[in-house]
């Protein structure tokens, strides 16, 4: 795809400010952090699921072997190099060693597959070294399905689970996406629309297979049309020989859009270079995956300083599979566009950014002092090695950060919490309710009982969350039984149907909430001789539910200019993680 080719640049040109992450024999690497841009997919366009295509998998899984090459075994100097990190189960997978995370969407969990497959190949019992479980009583081995397959254990979050932030955190982020929205209106932007007016009036509107109306075809729908165009231009014969001709209308006009989409993704996700660090909040992606980078290495270091029979399953490595906005967003936190404009470009399928945390001594617990972090990126499967890069404007010679500094650059660009989290989006999410009963506790006055003080240090965010949906269900049974005190709400129990000694049937139950007792208003109901209402309802003629694809219809009969624009936040969550998005959502 060319619109992603631009960023490959870096691993070639851009050497003049990076260095090869090649082979260190001074490099002790203790735990590795990368977040992994999904394989190939359908378009988001589309109005199905979106699912990984057969060349997304493959993506995903030479990128697995190589990973596995550099931290697990091998010895391969191509691709990724070689850094092993020491006791990591080579052929079996040991879930507690790594920790993989993903969003609740079919393509993001297969991706995440994929690589593990890479990781972890297949192992079968014929080989020796099979899993200890394998082994009956009685001294039979039984194989995994599939000559051996490794099951990976994949996290996925969905939209209302609070991991969902670490992979994008800007769904359900309102204020990331009014600064997201507000580019739109922008001089910039408005200068950007005006010269590229042109370039949507060549596009065939057969490329789209008639999933965006032709009112959308501008450079608000830009990063859409661009990911559809580039998915026909891979898989769609007729159209990649009409992009790819030198002499042709359309010459150009793939690489043209590519940049553009380039643009207006780097002003909705990044674009953190010009803006303070706390007033962006379109780069909320970022700074939630910056939290989840520092999170990690200190988990790593407070177990390499405690007794080994006090240590917690340590995981060395970690994956994130996710989409471009949250890559884009701490690119621009890190300011990493300072060295090369191609950092401005939207990331390849299969792309990562990987931190490394290691030591320059060989030991097993070492001083924090002795430890480094090292930031690579890896422009997909097709680049041919890994390229570090300096963080923070540092000079092209420091790609080496040392941890204490590294620490106390990402607390400062980091959004770490839940709590944080919410008070930064002015988020509504569910599991945000919670957060802030934690924070009330979080707020006691200093002169409370010290139980109450060892409570709120004591208290995780899980628990945290269970306190707040607890007392949000006593406070509506408390505004319940007022209204049933003050308001004269009644609860009753209906009377049996029992007869009178006289036979006539007086004593019946209430027969509903207005008796037996046929009302003026109830023209469209007939009671039986029982005094229950029939199932017989007059319908209204001429009255029928359309839903809102229908009512769009009208405006689409009129000029493109009169297509009013919609304010909802899902244009905006659409293009986030690649979720589907209905053609009336467009920009």
């Amino acid at each position: 795809m060319l619109m992603r080719i631009s960023v490959a640049a870096v691993a070639s040109a851009g050497l003049v400010v990076a260095q090869a992450s090649s082979d260190d024999s001074a490099h002790y690497t203790l735990a590795s952090f990368a977040f992994i841009r999904t394989g190939e997919r359908t378009p988001i366009l589309r109005n199905d699921t979106q699912v990984l295509t057969a060349l997304g998998a493959q993506q995903m899984y030479t990128l697995g072997e190589n990973f596995r090459t550099r931290y697990i075994t091998g010895d391969s100097p191509n691709k990724l190099g070689v850094q092993h990190v020491a006791g990591m189960s080579v052929d079996v997978i040991d879930n507690d060693q790594i920790r993989v995370q993903t969003l609740e969407k079919p393509y993001l969990v297969s991706s995440a597959q994929a690589f593990m497959q890479g990781l972890y190949p297949p192992n079968s019992n014929s080989n020796g070294t099979g899993q200890v479980t394998s082994r009956l009583a009685d001294g039979t081995q039984v194989d995994y399905p599939l000559n051996g397959y490794q099951y990976a254990s994949i996290q996925a979050a969905g939209l209302e689970d609070p991991d969902s932030r670490f992979i994008s955190g800007s769904q359900n982020c309102p204020l990331a996406q009014v600064a997201a929205l507000n580019f739109f209106e922008t001089k910039k932007f408005k200068e950007m629309e005006a010269a590229n007016a042109d370039l949507f009036k060549k596009l065939n509107l057969d490329w789209l297979e008639g999933t965006l109306p032709e009112a959308y075809f501008n450079a608000r729908s830009a990063l859409e049309i661009s990911d559809y165009i580039s998915y026909q231009y891979s898989h769609n014969s007729s159209v990649y020989k009409a992009l790819s001709a030198n002499d042709s209308d359309y010459t150009g006009t793939y690489d043209r859009l590519g940049h553009l989409a380039d643009e207006v993704a780097w002003h909705l996700y990044g674009n953190a270079s010009d803006l303070p660090t706390d007033a962006n909040h379109q780069a909320i992606g970022g700074k939630t995956l910056a939290s989840s980078v520092l999170d990690s290495f200190n988990l790593q270091i407070a177990n390499k300083t405690k007794p080994s029979n006090e240590s917690s399953p340590s995981q060395r490595l970690t994956f994130y599979f996710g989409e471009e906005d949250a890559m884009t967003g701490l690119i621009s936190l890190l300011n990493l566009d300072t060295k090369s404009p191609n950092f401005k470009s939207i990331p390849s399928y299969a792309s990562a950014l990987i931190f490394e945390l290691f030591s320059t001594i060989k030991e097993p617990s070492p001083s924090p002092d002795n430890l480094w972090v090292r930031f690579s990126f890896h422009n997909a499967t097709d680049a041919k090695q890994l390229v570090a890069y300096p963080l923070f404007n540092h000079e092209p010679s420091n790609t080496d950060m040392s941890w204490t500094e590294f620490e106390r650059q990402f607390t400062a660009i980091a959004v770490s919490g839940i709590a944080e989290w919410c008070r930064t989006c002015n988020s509504g999410s569910l599991f945000c309710w919670g957060a802030e009963a934690k924070k009330s506790l979080d707020d006691l006055p200093s002169s409370s009982p010290s139980s109450i003080r060892e409570l709120k240090a004591r208290l995780s965010p899980v628990v945290g969350g269970i306190i707040g949906a607890v007392v949000t269900l006593v406070v509506a049974a408390v505004v319940f039984a007022l209204v049933m005190v003050f308001g004269g709400v009644r609860v009753h129990r209906p009377q049996r149907n029992v007869d009178n000694n006289d036979g006539t049937g007086k004593g019946r139950g209430l027969g509903g909430f207005k008796g037996v007792a046929k009302l003026a208003s109830d023209a469209d109901l007939r009671l039986t001789s029982e005094g229950a209402a029939g199932a017989v309802v007059d319908a209204k003629k001429g009255h029928e539910r359309i839903g809102s694809w229908e009512l769009k219809q009208k405006d689409f009969g009129k000029e493109s200019e009169e297509v009013s624009r919609k304010s909802s936040f899902e244009r905006i969550d659409g293009v986030v993680a690649g979720g589907r998005v209905e053609p009336a959502q467009r920009f």
